[in-house]
């Protein structure tokens, strides 16, 4: 695979548009409660879809965040996105772009997958995020599709506790 160079600023515009593109992890929403309770740790596969978007990420909850490595499509194949109760750190090439959470766009596939997957180990399996609703479907404590508003579906496989 061939790779090109690009300037500071095509890198610096690219990054801004892969960051709205690919997470929005703040916000708060009402909720209603039903039994999940995933492990505080854990890592699993998501395939995320949402009109013409699709992608694939590796997602890793821990005690400090969440770290997501997205593996496809191609143009954003791995750029990570280190994300803690305050901060986000995204990663990509030789690029890196720390920013305050609040700051980040509110209702990205991928951001709203992992704040669902927050409620679910909180035993939230439905309810409302970002003025949509979602809901968790699970088998035997592992999240297996999840659907958010009326576009947005993900499908998880290799789930691992941590």
């Amino acid at each position: 695979m061939k790779i090109r160079t690009l300037s500071i600023p095509v890198r610096t515009a690219f990054l801004g548009i892969l960051l709205t593109a690919a997470i929005g992890v703040s916000g708060c929403s009402a909720e209603k409660d039903e039994a999940v309770g995933f492990d505080e740790s854990f890592s699993v596969n998501a395939h995320i879809c949402q009109a013409d978007f699709e992608a694939d990420a590796k997602m890793q909850r821990t005690e400090q965040g969440w770290q997501i490595t997205m593996t496809s499509p191609e143009t954003v194949e791995g750029m990570q996105l280190m994300l803690t109760d305050e901060d986000c750190r995204i990663q990509y090439s030789e690029l890196t772009y720390n920013v305050k959470k609040s700051e980040l766009p509110d209702g990205s596939p991928v951001g709203l997958t992992a704040r669902v997957l927050d409620k679910a180990v909180k035993a939230k399996d439905s309810g409302t995020i970002s003025g949509m609703d979602y809901e968790l479907k699970s088998k035997n404590g592992k999240p297996q599709e999840l659907k958010i508003g009326s576009d947005i579906t993900v499908e998880f496989t290799k789930y691992k506790k941590s």
